[in-house]
């Protein structure tokens, strides 16, 4: 009878060891993956960036997931990488020169990232037209990981509007939002 308790108790501590370790894989994350995630996403800003910089509105809309929503500041949302490469090619104009990126943060959770970071957009002779921060969702695709979601917003303060009021008048309020 000792010797069956003994080897029941053994085949329970065993199973349990065995369990336990099962679980604990799929819950803690593999370091070098995570790293490797992180390097991937790198290199895909800096291929952003490439293309900013060399004004390649193509180039700008395939670090996006076809399905991709970039929201930005005071402007509608523009869904899909055809329409953000559309937008791109009308903001890559004159005055702007060029773009700077400093990514902050970056997590990674299986094939979702997100980045956190501050942006400066370079117009003539390299001056700042605008510095803000920005949040990305990225999606890891079979291209690579991708920009799924975009936006950013100034630290500058806005031009008068057109809402407002001019001094000593007064205006209507601004109309509601549709989305």
């Amino acid at each position: 009878m000792d010797t069956i308790r003994r080897l029941s108790l053994m085949l329970l501590t065993v199973a349990g060891l065995c369990l336990l370790s099962a679980c604990g894989e799929g819950v803690q994350p593999d370091a070098r993956s995570i790293a490797n995630a992180q390097d991937d996403i790198g290199q895909m800003h800096a291929q952003y960036l490439k293309a900013f910089n060399a004004k390649d509105a193509s180039g700008v809309a395939n670090t996006y997931t076809d399905d991709a929503i970039l929201m930005p500041p005071n402007q509608a949302a523009v869904k899909s990488a055809i329409a953000i490469q559309t937008y791109e090619r009308q903001e890559l104009v004159a005055p702007v020169s060029g773009l700077l990126l400093n990514v902050n943060e970056t997590e990674v959770s299986g094939d979702w990232a997100y980045c956190f970071g501050y942006y400066s957009l370079l117009g003539n002779g390299g001056a700042i037209m605008d510095r803000g921060k920005f949040v990305e969702v990225l999606k890891h695709t079979g291209s690579g990981w991708k920009i799924h979601r975009d936006i950013y917003n100034s630290d500058l303060s806005m031009a008068p509007s057109t809402y407002m009021a001019p001094a000593g008048g007064t205006s209507a309020a601004p109309a509601a939002a549709t989305h």
